[in-house]
């Protein structure tokens, strides 16, 4: 199992095993805190050769600097698809809140195993 691509970008989706990624970047810019944003992260996980049976897939931002620090978190349970192949995963936030500006990590997890992981900043706009 591995990660294909996982990015932060305006907007993603998926649709019927297409992965639609639209206008990726690394860096969230903030004109004050705290700062509501509103971007996606997209993500493509190969499962082929696979054969752990995961109960659970989760998705989290956390501080880069101290991992207590959760922005977001959610979990869902793994249905095992028949044939293993390729896994899309998109998640669309809308006005999530950053209280401070910083260095994020987004992590797709099978379980607790961290499959998935992009670095991201969020930073002041006149810290440019």
């Amino acid at each position: 199992m591995k990660s294909e691509v996982v990015t932060l970008c305006e907007y993603a989706s998926e649709h019927n095993g297409r992965l639609t990624i639209v206008d990726t970047f690394d860096a969230i810019i903030a004109t004050k805190f705290p700062w509501r944003a509103y971007f996606s992260v997209a993500s493509k996980i190969d499962l082929m050769g696979c054969t752990k049976d995961y109960k659970t897939v989760s998705m989290r931002i956390i501080s880069a600097k101290d991992a207590d620090k959760v922005v977001f978190e959610a979990s869902s349970p793994f249905n095992h698809p028949e044939s293993f192949g390729k896994l899309n995963l998109v998640a669309n936030f809308k006005g999530l809140i950053f209280e401070e500006q910083g260095e994020y990590l987004f992590h797709v997890l099978f379980d607790s195993t961290i499959i998935a992981e992009c670095m991201f900043k969020v930073i002041l706009k006149n810290d440019e």
